[in-house]
């Protein structure tokens, strides 16, 4: 039995998961796994098929990746949001980003991060740094932890490494966005490469 996979651009989160599976099913389509990243299917997709799933998609704001460069990006994507995720559920760092970009994606990092920047025009530190600064902004607008207690969710070893990086990628402390929280969060699934800034 044939198994189409699409990898899926815009993704990053369980209800980017369900959204997807709904806008499948009402075009027509039962996947068998939907995914960060990616959406399975146990049948052969024609080219009227892709293109009808394409239109969907993109009522969301989601695209289906085309170009090879593309679907290896869309991959590395969704394994950063997975790697933040099990870091923020677990409340520490994890082994390195690299270790474990490579050990997931079955290639080395040094082909992962040369495709990545060929195709965004970013680094995947720049990137990983950009959602963890995102996901840090979250945590302060929701006013639940303290910041010793966000900066070791998001793995960092130290309070004071946090506030740091914080201030060095959006201007104000920690202490600061909280009570002014400007410039307001970007959803992952919204951060688009022109809101990055690459270091010199």
């Amino acid at each position: 039995m044939t198994t189409t996979c699409l990898q899926i651009k815009n993704m990053c989160c369980d209800r980017c998961i369900e959204v997807v599976r709904n806008l499948l099913r009402e075009a027509g389509y039962n996947p068998v796994s939907v995914v960060v990243g990616e959406a399975s299917f146990v049948q052969n997709l024609s080219v009227n098929d892709v293109e009808s799933i394409r239109r969907k998609l993109k009522t969301k704001g989601f695209a289906i990746a085309e170009k090879s460069n593309e679907k290896i990006t869309v991959k590395i994507h969704a394994a950063i949001c997975g790697y933040l995720n099990q870091m923020a559920n677990k409340g520490a760092m994890l082994q390195k980003l690299s270790a474990y970009l490579s050990e997931t994606l079955h290639q080395s990092y040094y082909q992962l991060s040369r495709r990545f920047t060929e195709t965004t025009g970013v680094t995947i530190e720049k990137y990983f740094i950009c959602l963890r600064m995102e996901k840090a902004k979250e945590l302060l607008m929701h006013d639940e932890l303290s910041i010793a207690e966000i900066a070791w969710q998001l793995g960092y070893s130290t309070q004071q490494i946090f506030s740091t990086q914080f201030k060095k990628e959006t201007g104000k402390t920690p202490g600061e966005y909280r009570l002014k929280p400007v410039p307001q969060r970007i959803h992952w699934d919204k951060l688009l490469w022109q809101h990055f800034k690459q270091n010199a």
